[in-house]
């Protein structure tokens, strides 16, 4: 940290950050807690967001490692070249 300005944005976000964490402990000590079966549909549906993220991210990598992701190119520009007056 150079300045002055540096520490005084860290310490604010610092503190927000602790004040977010204490009202959302604060929330969730709140309310009452979730049935069994919720739990296990709230962990289906987080596994399934994570393969399909993860499924997502994998097709775009391999559609650009392939070439899929280059622009269209046509090739009537080459005999049009060969066939110029």
């Amino acid at each position: 940290m150079r300045n002055k300005g540096q520490w005084l944005l860290l310490t604010a976000l610092a503190a927000l950050l602790i004040v977010v964490f204490w009202y959302a402990v604060a929330i969730w000590q709140a309310t009452p807690s979730m049935p069994l079966y919720g739990n296990i549909i709230l962990g289906v549906a987080m596994s399934l967001a994570v393969v399909v993220g993860c499924g997502l991210t994998a097709l775009m990598y391999h559609s650009r490692r392939k070439g899929y992701d280059e622009p269209a190119r046509t090739k009537t520009k080459a005999k049009n070249e060969g066939n110029s007056l």
